[in-house]
């Protein structure tokens, strides 16, 4: 009984693979569990129980590298692994264009909102604070898909040094 039920916990992990979620990975632990307390309770040979153990976790192991075997190396299509490069992707980015540019508050940035620069829409996030809409920014950088913005006002003012 014992013997099955850890074989059948290595098969429940090997689907688990397969079948996103955790609960069948669960489900597969328990059943080795209960087979090794049930081998250990059924023993009175420490070294029998240790030979058990140690076999399990080889076979846990070897079944884990066999399911990533598997995904590798299946057919395209059939598996959750890409092979394929991800020619034409492009993480999102900012307009490096715009850097320097000034433009017009179109939502209250809180820190973040959309700005306009010569008519394009854009994300952006203050650094000065909250802005108000239909206040003047000027781009000073950018980060991910968002522009960094200040207020016209103090950049103005920290260009002569009056902060």
């Amino acid at each position: 009984m014992s013997f099955f039920l850890v074989l059948l916990g290595l098969i429940l992990i090997v689907i688990e693979f397969y079948v996103p979620g955790g609960i069948v990975a669960i489900l597969g632990i328990i059943s080795i569990l209960t087979g090794l307390t049930i081998f250990g309770l059924n023993t009175t040979s420490i070294w029998a129980f240790s030979l058990f153990l140690a076999g399990t976790i080889i076979g846990i192991i070897m079944a884990i590298r066999f399911a990533l075997w598997r995904i590798v190396k299946a057919k395209p299509g059939y598996s959750i692994y890409s092979n394929d490069d991800q020619e034409g992707f492009f993480a999102s980015s900012y307009d490096k264009t715009a850097i320097g540019k000034t433009g017009i508050v179109l939502s209250d940035l809180k820190p973040g909102g959309f700005i306009s620069i010569d008519g394009h829409r854009h994300p952006a996030i203050s650094l000065s604070g909250y802005l108000s809409k239909g206040e003047e920014v000027v781009v000073v950088s950018g980060q991910e898909q968002s522009l960094m913005v200040k207020s016209k006002s103090l950049f103005s003012n920290s260009e002569t040094g009056s902060i």
